[in-house]
């Protein structure tokens, strides 16, 4: 069988080309069920969800018949006979803590507080050792997003444990 001839490099490869091109599909099924107002015109709500899902689903496609032809990619300032290096896991694991912090302080703390976290978190994961300079960047990077949202685009970001403070979130 073919595929057991691939190396570890081309399976990596397809499978993110694969699961690139599954999004796309998820993100075409996912806006067929999507609720429409009825006086829509010829560019509907599902407009762009739709032109993103094509895209996608074409890239993720072309990358497989790409990886299939032989072309595989090498990673920036690496030769193709150079060893591939295993992945950094505790660098995933701070990085994904931080996210899934995100997640759940969200609605518990409000946006600005776990917008902090996040931010902090993937600095020094990414390995920033320059933990006052990183909290006063995630701080000001936070509040700019909070208020370009909630005050520029009229989107009510949760306000959380800085309600009384920053009142115009919901």
């Amino acid at each position: 069988m073919i595929f057991q001839k691939i190396s570890k490099q081309v399976k990596g490869e397809l499978a993110f080309a694969g699961s690139l091109f599954l999004l796309g599909v998820f993100v075409a099924w996912d806006t067929s069920k999507m609720d429409i107002p009825q006086d829509n015109s010829i560019i509907s709500p599902q407009t762009f969800p739709y032109m993103v899902s094509a895209f996608v689903s074409l890239v993720g496609f072309a990358l497989i018949i790409h990886i299939l032809r032989g072309n595989h990619g090498t990673p920036e300032g690496n030769s193709p006979t150079d060893p591939i290096e295993p992945l950094n896991f505790k660098t995933m694991l701070i990085v994904s803590t931080a996210i899934v912090l995100h997640v759940i302080l969200l609605e518990i703390a409000g946006y600005i507080v776990a917008a902090i976290v996040c931010f902090w978190g993937i600095a020094y994961g990414f390995g920033s050792r320059k933990p006052i300079k990183d909290l006063g960047i995630s701080v000001v990077f936070a509040l700019i997003v909070y208020f370009a949202f909630t005050q520029g685009l009229n989107v009510n970001l949760p306000s959380g444990l800085l309600r009384g403070i920053f009142g115009n979130g919901k």
